[in-house]
Parts: C-alpha cells; structure tokens; sequence
C-alpha cells in the first residue's frame, strides 16, 4: 500500500518534469520549434505597447482591433518582484516569444499609482499587479479563461493563450 501511494505522488511530478524539460530544450531543436533564424535573435524582442491611462489603453486596443488582432492586456509595476519574475521567466522564453508575434501587446504601467491608472484598473476590472488576460478583437471583451493573476510560470501561460486559441 504504502508503494501504490508513492507510484501516485511521483506521477504529478513525473509528468511537470517531463513539460518543463520539454519547453526549455524545444528551442534547442530547430525542426520542433518556430523559434527565429540564428541572424534574428535581436530581432525577436517583443514590441509591447506602453500605456498609463485609460485614453492609451483604448488607443492601442483601437489600433489591435484595425489589425484584427487579439490584446494581451499585461498590467505590471517597478515595485512588483512577481512581475520582474514573469518578465525574465515567461516573456523572454523563445517559444513564448515567437508565439506572441501574431498578438497585440499592451503593458499597463501601474508603477505610480494615480487617477489615470486606477480609471484603467476599475474599467477593467483588475485588483492589481501582476495581471493579464487577452481581449477578443471582434467584440472587445475579454476571452474566457484567460485572466492570470499573480505568479504565472512559462506552462501556464501556453496553456492560457493555447485556451484562447492562440
């Protein structure tokens, strides 16, 4: 008995192992992944637009919507060590990355906290950071299952944007 509980405990981590040494060594197999060319890895940096207020927020979306595409909503702060964490653990992996390319990127910046931000926070519903969820260009709301706040790490994220259809 006390083996049959055992084999169960280590299949969870069997298996979280098993997915995170997939994602980290999959951009180091050009034929699995879509990561960029060997002379564009500068190139891949990911563009996300800055935004402070509602007014800039609505413009960045309005420019996302004109291109049909779907808005990652990022809501992140200077004092925030979640989000510095997200910065270097998620959104600089490659195949996050690459799979970013064909979404619109909106940063909120809630560092100084003043009117304009928290008109944005409230009109959108977010507690703080760090917080992020995509919004569907047809109608302008925000996809189901998207929302991720706090710590988020590379495979929940995937698995967010693969729900979304992304």
């Amino acid at each position: 008995m006390v083996f049959g509980s055992t084999r169960h405990r280590a299949f969870p981590q069997a298996y979280a192992w098993s997915r995170r040494t997939i994602l980290r060594y999959a951009a180091l197999i050009p034929c699995l992944t879509l990561s960029p060319q060997r002379g564009q890895a500068g190139a891949a940096e990911l563009a996300f637009a800055h935004v402070t207020n509602r007014r800039e927020f609505d413009a960045a979306f309005t420019k996302a919507r004109a291109q049909k595409k779907s808005v990652l909503a990022y809501f992140t702060a200077e004092w925030c060590p979640i989000c510095k964490s997200i910065d270097s653990r998620v959104f600089s992996n490659p195949v996050i990355k690459r799979r970013l390319e064909r979404i619109a990127l909106v940063r909120a910046d809630v560092t100084a906290v003043d009117a304009g931000n928290r008109a944005l926070m409230e009109h959108l519903r977010v507690s703080g950071p760090p917080t992020m969820f995509v919004i569907d260009p047809k109608d302008g709301r925000e996809m189901p299952r998207t929302r991720l706040t706090g710590a988020v790490d590379a495979n929940l994220f995937l698995d967010t944007i693969n729900l979304a259809g992304l």
